[in-house]
Order: structure tokens, then C-alpha cells, then sequence
């Protein structure tokens, strides 16, 4: 199978990730039930497993100089943003004082809930969804560094005491950038690399629509819901290990989707992929969304009259609203020569030497 091939499912795959992202966001009202929790089980870790997946090694210092073009630029540029019309909004429409002190502190902090800092301040204001760039650019350097080591048993004891160490801060409180975070999801990351080589070994058709691999992965995706919530940006879970288990699953249950998606649905799979290639726009956009208007949309729904009988038919509807108006207005922005460079280019600001 060719690379363009291989990359295509990827590309898929991110794609119905981040539609989940919309959707787990959107489910306001259904929070705390094993339904969000099917969603945000899946939403996030399948991203580092193709991170994972992908690995090639890189100098470090490439590794952050892309990492600053296409997550640190789009984060401080999204936060900025939605500092600035959240501003703007409550002193124009609301008639109220939003900028302060906590409103600032997610520009720097980049925390993706509130919570309590270890520091002793309070974080009274989160960044939105956006939390995820700065906390993965942390995680791709900590994995390049763990892949120095030649040595397989070396990188998976590292990735162990890594995720060990990321959890116990996780008890204490909420780190700058998600740090607890970025250190639990190596296991994610060094997951994606072994199974990059167990294709390698085998095939894509033999892994992604093996019948019997998919209905385990699926079992555990499920566990991983019904066990309890999934908090990645936090580092938290009701039961750690059966969450990561269902991270693994979900993550080969999408791309065993994008798979069939791929061979079976073409047009489908050429509008998906599209949509997966840019998915870290898509997530600025959302995250822009659901700041600015969510309160707005679950008052506005909340106050008719009809909204108790027929809640579940609102969310459908928000949801595939979101979806569409999120990845129309994405394909506009992109269409922005400077908006492109700005969230995409992977040379720019800074180029290589």
C-alpha cells in the first residue's frame, strides 16, 4: 500500500476524532453518562497514537521549531482572539467586566479546565479546547527524546514511570500546559509506534479489518465508557487503566472505520480527509465556538418550551449544526493566504536552517 494510500485512513480518522471532539462538546446536558463518556474516550488519544504511529526521528530542535509553528502560534493566536471578543462581548452586549487577572491566566497557563494550580492561585478560567496544542507540543518533545533509547524494554519502562509520574501530579493539581497530561499520553504515543511496526509486519487489511481485533477493541472502547469519565486534559479517570485500554481501542476501532471508509466510500473519504488534514484548525475554530457562543445556545434552547420533551433531537441538531458550520468556516479561513501560514505552514514563523 502506498504512503499516500496508508496517510489517506489517517487523515480519515483524525477527522471523525475532531467531529467527536464537536459532538463531546455539545453534549451539555448529557455529561457524566456513559454516552459522553463513549465520546470522550475516543476524541482525543487516537491523535497521539498517530503521532505515535508516524514517528520518524528528528533532531529536537526540530521537533520544536514545527511544534511552535502549528501548535504554539495557532494556540496564542486563538487565545488571544477569544480573550479579545470575549472582552468585547461583555463590555459591548453583556454590559459586564470580563478581562481581569484569571481571564489572562490561560494565555500563559494554558489550561484546558478549571482547577487548582500548584502554585496556590485558583484557575478560575480555562483556554477551551485549545488546551490540547500546547500540551501536545510538550508530549512530542518528551517522546523524541524517550526514542533516543535503542533499546524497546528502555523506551517502554520510561513511557511506565512517565505515566506513573503524570498521574500522581494529576492528584495534586492542574500543571501548566497540561504537563500531567503530556506525560501520561507517551503510553499512547509509544502505543501508535508498535503498531506502525506490527503493520509494517503484517498489513493494514490484516490489522484494521480483522473482524476480531476490531470487536476486542470495541469491548474495550465500551469497558472504558461505562467504567466511569475520561478526563485526558486533566490526567484524571475513574479507573485509569481501563480508560487507556479504551483509549487503545477506540483508536483501532476509528481507524478500522476510516479503513473501511477509504475502499468503500470514496467521495466520502476525499471530503473526510480533507477535513482530517486540517483537523488542528477545525479545533481552533471549535474551541473559538463553544467559547464564545455555548452558554448562549444551551440558554437560549434550555428557555423553549419544548426543549424537555424533545432534548435529545436539540442535541442531534446542535451537534450536526456545529459540524457543519465549524468545517464550512474552517475550508473559508483556510482559503486566507495568511490565516493558512499562520495555523498550517510548518515553516513559518520559523524556518529551518
Amino acid at each position: 500500500m502506498t504512503a499516500s494510500k496508508r496517510n489517506l485512513s489517517f487523515d480519515i480518522a483524525r477527522a471523525i476524532a475532531i467531529y467527536l471532539v464537536i459532538i463531546g462538546h455539545s453534549m451539555t446536558g448529557l455529561w457524566d453518562t456513559w454516552q459522553s463518556n463513549f465520546i470522550f474516550a475516543a476524541n482525543l488519544p487516537i491523535f497521539f497514537i498517530i503521532s505515535g504511529y508516524f514517528y520518524h526521528s528528528k533532531r529536537i530542535k526540530d521537533v520544536v521549531q514545527t511544534g511552535i509553528n502549528t501548535l504554539l502560534i495557532p494556540f496564542f493566536t486563538v487565545t488571544l482572539l477569544y480573550i479579545t471578543l470575549r472582552t468585547a462581548l461583555g463590555e459591548i452586549i453583556q454590559h459586564v467586566h470580563y478581562l481581569h487577572f484569571q481571564t489572562l491566566i490561560p494565555l500563559i497557563y494554558g489550561n484546558g479546565a478549571t482547577g487548582q494550580s500548584p502554585f496556590g492561585f485558583e484557575l478560575s478560567s480555562h483556554a477551551g479546547a485549545v488546551w490540547f496544542l500546547p500540551t501536545m507540543f510538550i508530549a512530542n518533545i518528551i517522546f523524541h527524546w524517550l526514542m533516543k533509547s535503542n533499546k524497546e524494554i528502555i523506551r517502554f519502562i520510561i513511557v511506565i514511570i512517565l505515566f506513573g509520574l503524570g498521574y500522581s501530579l494529576a492528584q495534586e493539581a492542574y500543571f501548566p500546559w497540561s504537563l500531567q497530561a503530556a506525560l501520561e499520553v507517551q503510553i499512547y504515543y509509544l502505543f501508535g509506534y508498535w503498531l506502525a511496526k506490527l503493520v509494517k509486519q503484517h498489513s493494514q487489511r490484516t490489522i484494521f479489518a480483522n473482524p476480531y481485533i476490531l470487536l476486542i477493541s470495541l469491548i474495550c472502547w465500551i469497558l472504558s465508557a461505562t467504567s466511569g469519565s475520561y478526563e485526558l486534559n486533566r490526567g484524571l479517570a475513574d479507573n485509569m487503566f481501563i480508560a487507556v485500554l479504551g483509549g487503545f481501542g477506540s483508536a483501532v476501532v476509528l481507524l478500522g472505520i476510516a479503513f473501511f471508509i477509504e475502499n468503500h466510500w470514496h467521495q466520502i473519504a476525499k471530503g473526510l480527509s480533507y477535513v482530517g488534514q486540517y483537523s488542528l484548525v477545525l479545533l481552533c475554530v471549535h474551541s473559538l465556538d463553544i467559547g464564545l457562543l455555548d452558554t448562549e445556545i444551551m440558554n437560549f434552547l434550555e428557555a423553549q418550551a419544548w426543549f424537555s420533551d424533545y432534548s435529545l433531537i436539540a442535541y442531534l441538531g446542535l451537534m450536526l449544526l456545529r459540524i457543519l458550520y465549524t468545517t464550512c468556516f474552517t475550508w473559508i479561513l483556510l482559503k486566507i493566504k495568511f490565516i493558512y501560514s499562520l495555523l498550517v505552514d510548518r515553516n513559518f514563523p520559523l524556518q529551518k536552517a
